[in-house]
């Protein structure tokens, strides 16, 4: 097998690390294997990049015990940890980008830029409703500018991350942020604007994508862990108990649907969303507006979830399946689906570079 053609997508989530292996056949990309680790809620307070050789060790662990079949690695940055911004320039600056871009990170960014790797690309015009004849005076105006994807991640943050995968002997080809592959695991080509809500173990993840791109992205100290919390505190009952009380429920006891005491934890997150929905749409004169929800991550398995948000936001919203884009063997659909859209970075990752 071509070297170039298997790549291990790697996850630093905080309720675990997911390893994902794929390589590509007959121009598909098919499942090799697959590893992760599983962390309680009080565990997921703690960073991976406190102890970088016992990380690079539990690497090394997950990977022997997977029978990973290459080296190669692509990995992601919290969207927590990198600022991301969708800039307005003037379409004069096109030919002089780099340095315009500069000149914006500059005001936007709280950190000086020589202490950060900066990532940018032109995005591509937007089709439809910007196009009405309704709107046409806008158009005009927006013809003028050019749309640009600012990004940016702190060095020393980029370095913890090379040390750990040096110390685990493993060839990090790509560090990217998990919006993109969110993007590529989620979306695929699909243009139309679509809103992601990863419920993680830790914190809680919106991002508003149009053609393709993380136009806002916003995170919340709300997931999993809260729900679980939550339920320990109203139920009296340990802290263990009450997040295997979580992962059991059933679509048959929620039949009544989601719980009041998870709902509690739920409505700052769904104030975010709702504020991210609307900012969205002022950006775009109230022309555009989010068509669907993709709900992602461990805390996104919770039945009835999507019917809940289709409710509040009067959006349909889906449960994410990464899994789609991969080859597998039939015999393993149970398992896969079972452990779900906690995958989502992990298969987004490995997809990258194929």
């Amino acid at each position: 097998m071509a070297r170039s053609n298997n790549y291990l997508g790697i996850d630093f989530g905080a309720g675990g690390i997911k390893v994902l292996n794929v390589a590509l056949e007959k121009k598909k990309a098919k499942l090799v294997t697959y590893g992760f680790t599983e962390r309680s809620p009080e565990e997921a307070e703690n960073d991976w990049f406190t102890d970088p050789q016992a990380t690079a060790n539990l690497l090394k662990k997950i990977c022997a015990k997977a029978h990973t079949t290459t080296t190669q690695v692509i990995t992601a940055l919290p969207i927590a940890s990198v600022f991301s911004a969708v800039i307005n320039l003037p379409a004069a600056a096109s030919k002089e980008v780099a340095s315009a871009v500069r000149w914006e990170a500059k005001k936007l960014i709280p950190l000086p830029l020589e202490e950060v790797v900066l990532d940018w690309k032109l995005l591509p015009p937007a089709a439809g409703p910007r196009n009405s004849a309704a709107g046409q005076e806008k158009v005009k105006e927006k013809d003028k500018t050019i749309e640009v994807l600012l990004t940016g991640a702190p060095k020393t943050l980029i370095n913890k991350y090379l040390d750990v995968f040096k110390k685990a002997g493993l060839n990090l080809l790509s560090l990217e942020t998990e919006a993109f592959a969110f993007v590529r695991s989620l979306i695929g080509n699909d243009p139309s604007p679509t809103a992601i809500v990863d419920i993680g173990a830790r914190k809680s993840n919106i991002l508003i994508l149009d053609r393709g791109v993380p136009f806002l992205t916003r995170s919340i100290d709300i997931g999993g862990k809260n729900f679980t919390q939550n339920i320990a505190a109203k139920l009296n009952i340990p802290t263990d108990q009450a997040e295997e009380l979580k992962r059991n429920m059933s679509e048959t006891e929620l039949s009544g649907g989601i719980p009041d005491m998870i709902k509690e934890v739920l409505t700052p997150l769904l104030n975010e969303m709702k504020y991210s929905l609307d900012t969205y749409r002022a950006r775009n004169n109230m022309t555009r507006s989010i068509e669907k929800i993709i709900l992602t991550g461990g805390g996104a398995m919770l039945p009835k979830l999507t019917d809940y948000f289709t409710e509040f936001f009067n959006l349909r919203t889906f449960l994410g399946d990464p899994w789609v884009r991969l080859n597998y063997p039939e015999e393993l659909k149970p398992v896969l689906q079972n452990i779900g859209s906690r995958f989502s970075v992990a298969i987004g990752l490995a997809l990258r570079e194929i």
